[in-house]
């Protein structure tokens, strides 16, 4: 019985071959690369000019070394899941039953023996994500002749060789020697035949003498050769972050700028920015208690509505209104529950921004709802950044 497992080294050197040839694929563009730019630089100027060599590094990394660092981090879980793919294919074709006996596609009698089980694809074409089904192959005693069968009992059924020139369906014979397989096929109709061969002499394949070398390389195996990739990724990486942070603070200049001009008053310092504002309004005894701290900094205050004349809500109002003006220009704000009121007495909760990211998207909201206007400044117009290859391309960093 055919089986699809095998030895974990099967999967280790498909792998690592697979990884070689990328690999040479990818040195062959860079290598071309290379001459290209060496044949473009000044007259005396070296390719190891540190603005030479960075700029090379940057395309072995884009042609190869990112792969190669890419492989060598999934080559245990890529071959993991090819193992256990392959287990599960024999384990379906080892618990795979037919739903009843079949009778012979020939002589109709039944006690057919099992001789092979195999996974194919049911239909005439599928998708490469189409699950495989179990074909049954069995021989009959009785006449000697072989039958196909789905683990559900439908018969297999052949799908004909059509004739190119008449489109009618084609007979055909085997001829088998030592050497070839020959099946000719015959339209009955126009009488047009063609012959398809298939070569059984095993062909050996040629040597590759470089290989050995080449896996050692390509695969990792060189503790400081991989390392100077982890870290030539890690600094490439680390400069696309720049740059791209770069870009974004440039083109939202006006935040940062906002976010800069923001005053960012200290605890102690509310008192003598609220309580003249809220005095003013009519509220009198203001005081902040005991400041809660987290990740995120909020401090509650209380007060009492001076005028008796005025009712609960439009007192809530009133100090709401009066609370936001006098912390507009500051990384201070009321909490969204804002307001509690009862018989005079009032409280609300003020949280402090802090992080940058915090105070950034309080700039925004404060543009959205009004509350800041947005320059009129144009975005800068620079992407990322940009290395041009000889041929004129980018490279994007």
């Amino acid at each position: 019985m055919y089986t699809h497992l095998k030895e974990r080294q099967h999967y280790e050197n498909l792998y690592d071959r697979l990884t070689v040839e990328s690999a040479r694929r990818g040195m062959s563009h860079y290598d071309n690369f290379y001459s290209e730019f060496e044949s473009k630089l000044p007259k005396g100027e070296k390719v190891d000019k540190p603005g030479n060599a960075f700029l090379l590094n940057v395309f072995y990394m884009e042609t190869v070394g990112n792969e190669l660092l890419d492989r060598y981090e999934k080559r245990d879980s890529k071959i993991q899941e090819w193992i256990a793919r392959d287990r599960a294919k024999d384990e379906q074709i080892s618990s795979a039953r037919l739903a009843e006996e079949p009778s012979c596609h020939h002589c109709g009698k039944q006690g057919l023996r099992i001789i092979d089980k195999s996974l194919m694809h049911r239909g005439e074409t599928y998708e490469i994500d189409d699950s495989e089904e179990v074909l049954f192959m069995l021989r009959c005693p009785h006449c000697d002749k072989n039958s196909a069968f789905w683990e559900d009992c439908t018969v297999w059924k052949v799908k004909p060789t059509v004739c190119p020139k008449c489109q009618s369906e084609e007979t055909h014979k085997t001829t088998k020697t030592k050497k070839a397989i020959t099946i000719t096929y015959t339209c009955a109709s126009c009488k047009h035949s063609f012959k398809d061969k298939m070569d059984l002499m095993s062909k050996e394949k040629k040597p590759d003498p470089d290989f050995d070398k080449d896996r050692a390389h390509y695969c990792l195996h060189d503790t400081e050769f991989r390392d100077r990739l982890f870290k030539m990724r890690h600094d490439f990486q680390e400069m696309a972050r720049l740059g791209k942070e770069f870009k974004e603070k440039e083109d939202n200049k006006y935040l940062y700028d906002a976010m800069k001009e923001m005053k960012k008053p200290k605890i102690a310092e509310l008192n003598t920015i609220l309580a003249p504002a809220l005095e003013k309004a009519g509220y009198i005894e203001f005081s902040l208690d005991k400041p809660e701290m987290g990740k995120d900094v909020f401090v509650g205050f209380n007060c009492l509505d001076g005028k008796s004349n005025r009712d609960d809500r439009d007192s809530e109002k009133t100090l709401k209104k009066t609370v936001e003006k006098a912390l507009q220009d500051t990384n201070w704000r009321l909490m969204s529950n804002g307001i509690s009121y009862r018989l005079g007495y009032l409280n609300g909760r003020l949280r402090a921004y802090e992080r940058e990211e915090d105070l950034k998207k309080l700039v925004e909201r404060d543009i959205k709802a009004g509350k800041m206007k947005k320059p009129d400044t144009p975005k800068s117009d620079s992407g990322p950044w940009k290395l041009k290859a000889p041929d004129g391309t980018d490279i994007i960093l």
